[in-house]
């Protein structure tokens, strides 16, 4: 009991620091008196607080905590929803689709991206394709500057390869050469680490560079051109490299609705792929994408 006092007593002084009034603003309210306490009510006489102020000073720093994280959490989303599907048969029977769910947020001072998605394909009713992932990535902008600093983290799951599951993470600077209404270029170079497990894989950790840009062009009010590149050269058994290259086309198809066409492509190419194992992968896809 005396520690809550002691603490009631702290917040009341804590308000007279920040200057919160004058004398002629003191207001007396019995039951602020009851619920601070004794020692509470000591320290506010003592302080020249108005016990109103005291419990105002109290519950301040929770609300803005709260409203704070959920200003984050539920404002500057854009979450989107993307869906393809292709398949025929006849003298071949083949079957491949594509989903996957993203959220992105920008604001001026940090801007995230995230996302998840799947592919399946399947020929002649044998699979031929089973792959995963999920990533996030933050770009945290320093103001009046063009650098900043970002972080990766990725999870991928393919079943066509060495390995069954690949876990990564990347940290480093970045430089952002163009930004304005129509166009982005931003470049980063970081260091981290990749893990590969399941399958064939050794389970050794190991130690990556990464140098990557994205780019945006807006062509249109309706029509946006996207690309991303990320290379990824081993430092733990150099001169061994990966490299990632995505891009594509969005094209705004139904304004009510929000949806869009994505027509793309994403290239993938692994110098050490493992035994029997290709080292380029290349896929093309169209999907539609509703953002809400």
């Amino acid at each position: 009991m005396r520690i809550a006092n002691a603490c009631s007593g702290l917040v009341a002084l804590a308000g007279l620091v920040s200057g919160a009034c004058g004398q002629d603003q003191l207001v007396t309210l019995r039951p602020h008196v009851e619920s601070l306490g004794a020692g509470g009510i000591a320290a506010t006489q003592l302080a020249g607080l108005s016990l109103s102020q005291a419990a105002e000073a109290e519950s301040t720093p929770a609300a803005l905590t709260t409203d704070g994280l959920g200003s984050w959490l539920n404002s500057g989303w854009k979450r989107n929803v993307d869906v393809g599907i292709n398949g025929a048969e006849g003298n071949t029977d083949n079957f491949s689709g594509r989903i996957g769910l993203g959220a992105e947020r920008k604001a001026e001072d940090m801007e995230t991206k995230a996302g998840i998605s799947y592919k399946y394909a399947q020929q002649d009713d044998e699979k031929n394709q089973s792959r995963g992932e999920a990533s996030v990535k933050n770009d945290y902008i320093w103001p009046e500057t063009s650098w900043g600093l970002y972080w990766l983290g990725k999870l991928e799951y393919d079943e066509f390869q060495a390995w069954d599951w690949r876990a990564s993470f990347y940290v480093g600077p970045t430089y952002t050469f163009i930004k304005n209404d129509k166009m982005l270029f931003r470049g980063r170079a970081g260091l981290g680490v990749s893990y590969e497990f399941g399958g064939e894989a050794d389970e050794e950790a190991q130690f990556e560079a990464n140098v990557g840009f994205d780019y945006e062009n807006k062509l249109t009010e309706r029509q946006k051109l996207f690309l991303t590149g990320d290379f990824y050269p081993s430092l733990s058994d150099w001169p061994d490299y990966r490299f990632v290259l995505s891009g594509g086309w969005e094209i705004l198809v139904d304004p009510e609705a929000n949806m869009f066409l994505k027509l793309g492509f994403t290239n993938r190419y692994d110098i050490t792929p493992g035994d029997g194992k290709k080292k380029n992968d290349f896929e093309y896809f169209a999907t539609l994408s509703w953002v809400f």
